[in-house]
């Protein structure tokens, strides 16, 4: 079962958030860009620029639950809670879409409670800014990552 997701107008399916295709030249290094930055604040424990780089309202989803974040403090707050830093392994990008792989590891101001193994999470980017966040399952092939 799909879930749904209203982003300007337009309904985007959160499994992965479907193929938003784009072909403007750069496109895939900018989108990069923004998720190695937002990885370089988790794992500084700068959880206010972080959420510096997120459209308001933001999504965020993990498992079964959704979370629309309305203020950058509650964005902020939300990336606090996470316990584990994470070092990139592998950035793809489809449309709109930057799925990231992490190897996972200790914040400052937390253990991570699977050090050492990977975690991967999808970005939907729209216009520079990341309107919604989900976890979503990491490679299970050798090499894939």
């Amino acid at each position: 079962m799909h879930r749904w997701l209203i982003v300007a107008g337009a309904l985007v399916p959160l499994a992965g958030f479907g193929g938003m295709a784009r072909a403007e030249p750069g496109h895939a290094a900018r989108m990069k860009a923004i998720v190695r930055e937002w990885s370089r604040h988790l794992n500084a424990g700068d959880n206010a620029a972080e959420a510096g780089l997120f459209r308001l309202p933001a999504t965020m989803i993990q498992g079964q639950y959704a979370y629309k974040l309305v203020t950058r403090k509650q964005i902020a707050q939300w990336h606090a809670g996470l316990p584990c830093s994470g070092t990139v392994v592998s950035i793809s990008v489809k449309g709109n879409v930057a799925t990231a792989v992490f190897r996972l590891g200790d914040r400052k101001a937390s253990k991570c409670d699977a050090p050492g193994t990977l975690a991967a999470a999808a970005f939907l980017i729209v216009n520079g800014k990341i309107v919604a966040w989900e976890q979503v399952p990491p490679p299970t092939k050798p090499g894939a990552a």
